[in-house]
């Protein structure tokens, strides 16, 4: 399914859905139906994030904190299938026995998969929930059918925002100027309470609580990827430079095609440097136009030809990434490899990559950030002035610092 059609599905049923669940829940409390009491011994936690891989890896120091200080808790996660992989590029945080997917590939088979994890989520008998979303009110209804005893999440209270009900049982406020690692970790502040219905928090996240795990390399795969870029002409003792023009799903978010031609045409005048663009088959068609219009030996198009391991190995290969806010912006935060990332309609600062080695291009328009979660990533800007203000003979003259 496409956004915009997961847009309209979200906003025509899932705000019947809350409101009638909510009703439902504030009923089953007054005749003593509520939710389960604790139990003793092993408490089990799910997490819920559908979509966007890089949300997923910025998640990660909230569940290795659960992890190191909840020990004999069994960790659960929810996600879109398209994700699974990326709890093995994690260190493998959470097991694979231990994670639900849903295909999102049409609205038949999510329907049918959302009925079947919900049943083998309500078999788990988990005790407490975490829903990460902040762009769907879908989430929150998985979170109540869950029927964990702890129920935790963002809640608008008196900001604008998605109407969610009152299903949350541990209510917290979004803050647009916290980066959203930490905002997550927030989480945590007052999960030892039986109920959290106010915003304030108690204590600060400090940047020590914020980090990565390394990705950890497999010398096979490593050798088979350098293999491959020998064979197309791409050996030793050249610089390579990946490039992800980005997929065209969310064209706001995106730096323009013709820049990145315009950037690439500098990059490949030094005979050293060479180019390999990349992304998921879904970024064929930028692809193939950025490919098309360099017409040249030393860039080679391995768009949807690579697995998540082989592209973890070509980020610890390259030298540079150059891309959109994206997830392989995150993803490539495990390993060493330089990063230059552009942002626009969404601040650095909330979703910016962790780590070093990021170098940022944000044009600091008034009008940016616009898409956020007050209006449920939906601009009205139809011109992203804020990232054609980014000039490629700019970002060619950091490459040539880096």
């Amino acid at each position: 399914m496409n956004i915009r059609a997961m847009r309209i599905i979200d906003y025509w049923l899932g705000r019947p859905l809350c409101f009638l669940f909510s009703v439902a829940n504030f009923i089953a409390r007054i005749i003593g139906l509520g939710r389960r009491k604790q139990k003793a011994g092993q408490e089990k936690i799910l997490f819920i994030k559908l979509s966007e891989m890089g949300a997923i890896v910025l998640a990660y120091p909230l569940m290795n904190k659960m992890k190191e200080e909840r020990q004999s808790e069994e960790m659960f996660f929810l996600t879109f299938s398209k994700n699974r992989d990326i709890f093995k590029i994690l260190g493998g945080i959470i097991p694979d026995k231990n994670i639900f997917v849903i295909r999102e590939d049409c609205i038949f088979l999510f329907i049918m998969d959302t009925f079947r994890v919900i049943s083998k989520i309500r078999k788990e008998k988990i005790d407490i929930v975490f829903d990460l979303e902040l762009f769907s009110r879908f989430t929150s209804i998985l979170a109540y059918l869950s029927n964990a005893r702890k129920s935790i999440g963002y809640f608008k209270f008196t900001f604008e925002g998605l109407y969610r009900g009152s299903l949350l049982t541990h209510r917290f406020q979004y803050n647009p100027f916290l980066h959203i690692s930490k905002s997550y970790l927030a989480l945590l502040q007052g999960i030892e309470k039986e109920k959290k219905l106010s915003p304030e928090l108690e204590k600060r996240i400090e940047d020590s609580e914020v980090s990565l795990p390394g990705f950890i390399s497999e010398t096979k795969i490593k050798d088979a990827m350098k293999q491959r870029l020998n064979e197309c002409g791409i050996g030793q003792g050249k610089r390579i430079i990946l490039i992800n023009p980005g997929e065209g799903a969310l064209p706001l978010r995106e730096w323009p095609i013709e820049n990145f031609i315009a950037l690439s045409r500098r990059i490949l005048e030094n005979s050293a440097d060479c180019i390999v663009i990349i992304g998921t088959k879904d970024a064929s068609k930028k692809s193939k136009l950025l490919s098309g219009a360099l017409n040249n030996k030393r860039c080679v198009d391995f768009t949807g030809k690579t697995s998540l391991d082989e592209l973890m190995e070509l980020f610890n290969i390259a030298s540079i990434l150059i891309t959109n806010d994206c997830g392989l912006a995150h993803l490539a935060a495990l390993t060493p490899i330089k990063k230059l990332v552009f942002f626009g309609p969404e601040t650095p600062r909330v979703f910016g990559p962790l780590g070093d080695n990021n170098t940022i291009f944000y044009s600091h328009l008034p009008c940016s950030p616009c898409l956020s979660a007050f209006n449920n990533r939906d601009s009205q800007c139809r011109d992203n002035k804020c990232l054609k203000a980014i000039d490629p003979n700019y970002v060619y003259q950091l490459i040539k610092d880096l």
